[in-house]
């Protein structure tokens, strides 16, 4: 066994997930505020710069959220064979699959310089953004009540 529930090698994985977490979040809530504020005052120049901010900032955090939280389950053992936390609970199968579509979703809006893969017009990226906003907040409160526990 590497680690116990809120042993050293877990809270680490933890700290690493939260952070992660809030930076992603938090860029993924305010990149459109400044953005629209951005064009209105500067243009689309400064409205460009902030979403090339943003994508290099959400996507990666999202994407170690997730790696850091499935190491969690991994390291959430604390006797032989027993784990406190296990992917066949509800709310982690739930907020993996979640996972998934908030980073596609972050893909398809604000996607990193090296991961280019869709061309989402600017009316379908503010519906996207809607629901990237919606799923988050549903993963926040998975994560929070752990329904299905």
């Amino acid at each position: 066994m590497i680690a116990a529930l809120w042993d050293t090698p877990y809270n680490i994985v933890y700290l690493v997930h939260i952070f992660s977490v809030i930076l992603g979040v938090g860029m993924a809530f305010i990149a459109p505020m400044i953005a629209v504020r951005a064009r209105r005052s500067a243009g689309h120049a400064m409205q460009d710069l902030v979403n090339e901010t943003a994508s290099k900032i959400m996507f990666p955090m999202f994407l170690v959220a997730g790696i850091a939280g499935g190491a969690m389950v991994g390291l959430s053992g604390q006797g032989a064979g027993d784990k406190a936390y296990n992917f066949q609970q509800t709310w982690l199968s739930v907020g993996g699959a979640l996972w998934i579509v908030i980073l596609v979703l972050t893909a398809a809006i604000y996607p990193p310089n090296w991961l280019r893969v869709f061309n989402i017009g600017e009316d379908r990226k503010a519906m996207l953004g809607g629901i990237l906003h919606l799923s988050l907040a549903v993963m926040l409160v998975l994560m929070t009540w752990k329904f299905g526990r």
